[in-house]
């Protein structure tokens, strides 16, 4: 890659990170809901797509949303792990474990020629039975303590992970192929950091109410890849995308809206 490609992508990657570091820092004020909201929007994977689109062509996006979106479903598995066994195991091990779900449900998924309809059928059974799981085994936090003092590394570490993360998901993407890239472009590590955080500044019952309030905001998520990829064929990349954003913080907003009530549960 040339030097006039390098200077935007890395302009990019420390905005994302920004941008990442600025919705954890307001899901520990918000709450439980807001969290999970501000942690599903598209602030690595929006970046690292609109990258894509400027280095290749729009087949190759719209293959690579069509894996995201199964590997939304992957991310499913993730939080619900975290979600079920972050108050029975020890913060680390329960983060581990969650990561390497969603490794192997990714590694699984890899090996099948997925279609639009194959991919809403798969997310549809696993974040349906993740809300069935969840409900039953009352994943409740209770009302937060008040957040412990910041280390002044956090936030720049922060940074430096999620760009990081942004420019090798589009340095690699040429090697990579567009049905590999698509899981890399959605490898949760915006989750990953914001329940790291979280079970250190909170507790890990609050990260675990968490994760399972982000299940239903990862829908839309889902329903957002699924629209780039059966759009920009038809609309373009740029209409493509834009529509697709306007579905995920349309769905984002209604889950708030629905909510309209305190972020945390009364003790």
């Amino acid at each position: 890659m040339s030097a006039l490609f390098l200077l935007p992508l890395l302009v990019k990657a420390l905005t994302t990170a920004l941008l990442v570091v600025s919705a954890s820092v307001a899901a520990e004020r918000l709450g439980a809901m807001w969290g999970a909201v501000i942690a599903s929007l598209p602030v690595s994977a929006g970046p690292a797509y609109v990258f894509l689109a400027l280095q290749h062509g729009p087949g190759f996006v719209a293959a690579s949303a069509l894996s995201s979106a199964v590997a939304n479903a992957a991310t499913g598995l993730f939080l619900i792990c975290y979600a079920a066994l972050a108050t029975r195991l020890s913060s680390w091990r329960c983060l581990v474990l969650a990561i390497a779900v969603w490794l192997g449900a990714s590694l699984v998924a890899r090996q099948v020629a997925w279609s639009a309809v194959g991919a809403v059928l798969v997310n549809g059974a696993v974040y349906a039975i993740g809300l069935a799981v969840l409900a039953r085994s009352r994943v409740v936090a209770p009302r937060p303590a008040p957040p412990s003092r910041r280390a002044w590394f956090e936030l720049p570490l922060r940074a430096v992970l999620v760009a990081g993360f942004v420019s090798v998901v589009v340095a690699g993407s040429s090697a990579m192929g567009p049905a590999v890239t698509g899981f890399a472009a959605v490898f949760p590590v915006s989750l990953i950091s914001l329940l790291a955080i979280l079970q250190l500044r909170l507790g890990r019952a609050a990260a675990a109410q968490v994760a399972a309030k982000a299940l239903p905001p990862m829908l839309g998520f889902g329903g957002m890849l699924l629209v780039l990829h059966l759009t920009i064929g038809m609309v373009g990349v740029a209409a493509a995308m834009a529509l697709a954003l306007a579905v995920c913080l349309a769905w984002s907003c209604g889950l708030l809206w629905l909510q309209r009530g305190p972020s945390w549960p009364d003790p």
